[in-house]
């Protein structure tokens, strides 16, 4: 119970961001990795754990993962910071950059978090909906920057939960006409967008936009979940400034060696990105001829699916050890792609569900 004489206001009306902890067969809730590190991966990590001094700090720049993130992407590594998972960053924003009382806008349907982080930072949150079609209206979004005097406007692109893709354009224009709004992109899943990653994405012009920032995540195609790493890519200014708010040690140093292991065999990570898209192309098409229709057009690890049964597939899946997500909310659900062996016991079950 809410105790007005020992919490912060702020707090009446906070609700956690709940995980499942119990044990399944299978999880397809999250949008993790289905593939493991393979053995010579860790033996390069064994290797870094040997020359990791344990009894000091890491270094607070994070410098080696960050340049191991930069090669990849293409990047200068000067438009780069790191986090403790994107997490760490979105609050960084929420409570180093803007003013006490200050408004933030979201989207419905979009990631619940951004909207969390508003208000604990004691911002006021103002989610705008989205088309019929589940896209931003961009002119709408105008509308609420301009009314509300919006510092911060944020969205994923992919979006989770949808996985639709907005254009650069589209963003780009928006951010032109309100100067004094700081437009975070998270770009956690454009790897999965093949050929839209390099039309569509801030990433590699991101130094071009004094007002849009991405961020980059290494939870999903990268398959690095248990690190907790994140990473805001800006111009140099904007980069320097969030280096002076963020905690000074707030990446450890395991994360920090085993990140960059991993960032630097492009390799691997082109060959996971290229497996997780296969099977989620085969999730959307197995799901579809047993007529449960995905959103189209999805550029991520997941799909989305909008249908009445959506409680009772959820809580029959879940009763047979098959974990996905349900909202509630939006009468929807969002499956993650899995390995083969994982889509196809989620297959037997929903031929199980349909046949009853």
């Amino acid at each position: 119970m809410f105790d007005s004489k020992l919490f912060a206001s702020k707090l009446a009306d906070i609700t956690p961001y709940t995980v499942d902890t119990a044990s399944y067969e299978v999880r397809l809730d999250a949008n993790e990795s289905f593939i493991s590190m393979p053995a010579s991966m860790r033996e390069k990590f064994a290797a870094e754990t040997e020359k990791l001094a344990f009894n000091r700090y890491p270094d607070p720049d994070a410098s080696e993962l960050c340049t191991a993130f930069s090669a990849y992407y293409g990047i200068d590594r000067e438009n780069v910071a790191a986090g403790n998972g994107s997490d760490e960053i979105i609050s960084v924003l929420m409570n180093g950059f803007v003013d006490k009382g200050s408004s933030v806008i979201s989207f419905s349907y979009d990631f619940s978090m951004y909207a969390f982080y508003a208000r604990l930072a004691e911002l006021r949150s103002v989610v705008c909906p989205k088309n019929r079609d589940l896209q931003i209206d961009f002119s709408k979004a105008d509308e609420y920057i301009k009314n509300t005097g919006a510092k911060i406007c944020i969205f994923s692109n992919p979006c989770n939960p949808t996985g639709r893709i907005e254009k650069k354009s589209d963003i780009a224009a928006l951010a032109a006409k309100n100067p004094g709004t700081i437009f975070v992109v998270d770009e956690a899943y454009m790897d999965f967008a093949g050929e839209l990653s390099e039309s569509e994405s801030f990433l590699r012009d991101n130094a071009s936009y004094t007002n849009i920032v991405v961020l980059k995540t290494m939870s999903k195609a990268i398959g690095s979940a248990a690190l907790r790493l994140g990473f805001i890519v800006a111009d140099k200014k904007f980069c320097d400034m969030f280096k002076a708010v963020k905690s000074p040690y707030n990446v450890n140093r395991v994360s920090q060696a085993f990140g960059k292991v991993i960032m630097s065999d492009r390799a691997l990570l082109d060959e996971s990105i290229k497996l997780i898209r296969e099977q989620t192309e085969l999730l959307q098409s197995g799901l579809a001829a047993r007529s449960i229709a995905p959103f189209p057009k999805m550029h991520t690890n997941f799909v989305f699916i909008e249908t009445p049964s959506a409680k009772d597939i959820y809580e029959y899946l879940k009763e047979r050890g098959v974990l996905i997500r349900y909202f509630s909310s939006y009468g929807a659900l969002r499956i993650t792609a899995g390995s083969q062996s994982e889509n196809e016991r989620l297959f037997a079950l929903l031929d199980e569900y349909l046949g009853k």
